[in-house]
């Protein structure tokens, strides 16, 4: 069995090496680093090649020469061109928990064993949050940003409610064939390989955090902590509701027509109920957005889609 850990890297150097170091101290070690470089232009690949020595098998390192266009990007790049039996994608400023990769290998394997190697299988977990110094922010990344981890595991529900955070996740080599190459029009590639998981396989959540988050204001997702009150304070207003909705049934639309010929009946079914609230009158939007379970856990995000659909 051969496992890859996935570094998307981009002027890394800041917060790289408590990364690569948590990532040599694995209790399990039998995987390679795959590192695909953005064109950094600071000491990020004098960082991978000092620590080369440190890990069971020499990093293999990807020098593009023509920036990825994001870390999505990049990502999307290392997954179709990797050939491991298993996946693991790191973040750049990230700190792994010693147990991060057996932990996740186990569930995995354990889903596999059950449900069979040819079904496509993601695990994926909840996670400490620290500040740009490496302190405490929140003990869980799912209660900081009011995640429910469940809803990933459906179709319907994962279409509305994104909660597979990339750096968490693991994928065995049937999920990877399925996801294929991720379009470039697709929201974050995390969402989407959620999607596919959700669409075709197995998705199994860790409720133990694994992996420190580095929320440091440069994030790319730029993460926020959520919470009723914040949202009350923002009170989106009725155009920025519709674009919320817009971007989900955008998302789906793309997933059906790039998998569509493959899809189970009943995900083809939920895709097909998702993307026809485009062409129906705002009393049989709403009845489909009800009925087809497309909602969020929060009760306050799905009553402003039902007001403002």
């Amino acid at each position: 069995m051969t496992v890859e850990v996935l570094l998307a890297t981009y002027n890394s150097e800041r917060y790289l090496e408590p990364l690569l170091e948590s990532l040599a101290a694995q209790t399990y070690r039998d995987f390679r680093l795959v590192v695909s470089d953005d064109v950094s232009t600071d000491r990020t690949l004098e960082l991978v090649d000092a620590w080369r020595g440190r890990f069971a098998h020499p990093p293999r390192v990807l020098r593009r020469s023509v920036p990825s266009g994001g870390a999505a990007a990049n990502f999307a790049a290392l997954l179709a061109g990797s050939r491991a039996d298993h996946v693991l994608l790191a973040d750049h400023d990230d700190v792994w928990l010693p147990d991060k990769v057996e932990a996740g290998l186990a569930r995995v394997r354990a889903l596999e064993r059950a449900h069979g190697a040819d079904v496509p299988v993601l695990v994926h977990g909840d996670l400490e949050v620290i500040d740009g110094d490496g302190r405490p922010v929140a003990p869980s990344f799912w209660a900081f940003k009011s995640i429910r981890p469940e809803y990933g595991s459906r179709l319907r529900t994962a279409l509305m409610h994104p909660t597979v955070t990339g750096c968490t996740a693991v994928l065995n080599r049937s999920l990877v064939e399925r996801v294929g190459s991720i379009p470039p029009a697709a929201v974050m590639h995390d969402w989407w390989i959620g999607l596919v998981a959700a669409a075709f396989g197995v998705v199994d959540h860790d409720p133990e955090p694994r992996i420190r988050y580095r929320i440091h204001g440069g994030n790319v997702s730029a993460p926020q902590r959520s919470s009723l009150v914040g949202a009350l304070r923002r009170l989106p207003a009725p155009a920025d509701v519709r674009r919320w909705v817009g971007l989900r049934v955008d998302q789906g639309e793309l997933f059906l027509e790039t998998y569509r010929d493959d899809l189970p009946a009943a995900s083809r079914r939920a895709l097909e109920e998702l993307v026809s609230v485009r062409r129906t009158g705002p009393v049989a939007r709403r009845r489909t957005i009800v009925r087809g379970g497309f909602v969020s856990p929060d009760l306050w995000r799905t009553a402003a889609t039902l007001a403002f659909i």
